[in-house]
This record gives structure tokens, sequence and C-alpha cells, in this order.
């Protein structure tokens, strides 16, 4: 695994990544509720994709240098998270995502089995960033960590049984 610096501008770009990820969440619930089928699997590929480019880049963030990277373990919703705080951002990421062995060597402040109650309600509307998805996955793509290789699949299936393509095309 190559490291990556967390420069502002990675970080960033992870942030919009997170964010969006959330959004394709309810996307695709909405879409599924409504019976679009297609729809639904286009954006839950999309956001299993985003949150899994998401731990690789902070895998890699955590590598470059542990000594940024803080982190405790909360209690959402029934579940426990590694809430980690690199620089003036925030994500939450499930316990040892990114490795056991990196994760050992990030500071947390609390034990996994006595997690902060931290209730949590996803809240797409606040905004930290005016970044578009395009520019973040641009500027992650450019230092080594593409969407695209983090879908299950290139492509789903509709509910037509047509096969719709689920790359970001201006990815490389």
């Amino acid at each position: 695994m190559t490291p990556l610096e967390p420069t502002d501008d990675l970080l960033e770009s992870l942030y919009v990544v997170n964010k969006v990820a959330k959004q394709f969440a309810d996307e695709a619930t909405a879409a599924y509720e409504r019976g679009d089928v297609t729809e639904s699997n286009v954006r839950s590929a999309r956001k299993d994709a985003l949150y899994r480019l998401k731990t690789a880049v902070l895998s890699r963030v955590v590598a470059y240098d542990a000594d940024r990277v803080t982190g405790e373990y909360h209690a959402i919703n029934g579940d426990v998270w590694l809430f980690l705080t690199v620089g003036d951002w925030h994500f939450h990421q499930p316990p040892h995502a990114i490795g056991g062995d990196l994760t050992d060597e990030i500071a947390i402040a609390n034990s996994r089995e006595n997690p902060i109650d931290a209730p949590y309600e996803r809240d797409s509307a606040v905004e930290r960033s005016d970044r578009t998805l395009e520019a973040a996955l641009s500027h992650l793509a450019d230092v080594g960590a593409n969407a695209n290789d983090h879908l299950a699949r290139p492509t789903v299936t509709s509910e037509h049984d047509r096969i719709v393509d689920v790359r970001w095309s201006y990815l490389s």
C-alpha cells in the first residue's frame, strides 16, 4: 500500500466522497421503495464503492503517519464505530476496517468495549464543501485512488435484464 499524505485537499475530497455515499444510500432506498430497481442497484453499487474508497484512502493516510490520526469508539444505533479525526476532518469507519495493524497504530481515546454513546442521524443536507463528486473523485484518482477500482462489478443488471455500466466515465 502506498501511503498518502493527509493534505486538506485530499481530506476535503474524502469528505465529499463520504457525503455522496450517504446520499446514494438514501437515493437507493428511495428508488427501491418506488419500485425503480435499476436506479436502486446503480446507487447501491456506487455507494458501496465510495465507502470502500474511503476506507482505502484512510488506510493509506494512517500508513503515511498514524500520529496525524486520532480515534474514539462510538456507539451509534446499537453498533460500534471508530470515529477518526484527521486534522479538522472526521470520518466514521467500522472497527478495524482499515486493518488491525493500522488501527493499533492510531491513538484511540477509549476502548471498543466502552464506546461513547453518540446518537447519530445522517443529515445529507449539511454542507462543508462545494466541491463536486467529479472533482473529488478526479483528485483522488490523481493520487492513485480510483473509485472505479472499488466497484464490486463494473455493471449491474436492470429490472429488464439489461446490463448497466456503473463506472464513473470520467475516471480512466
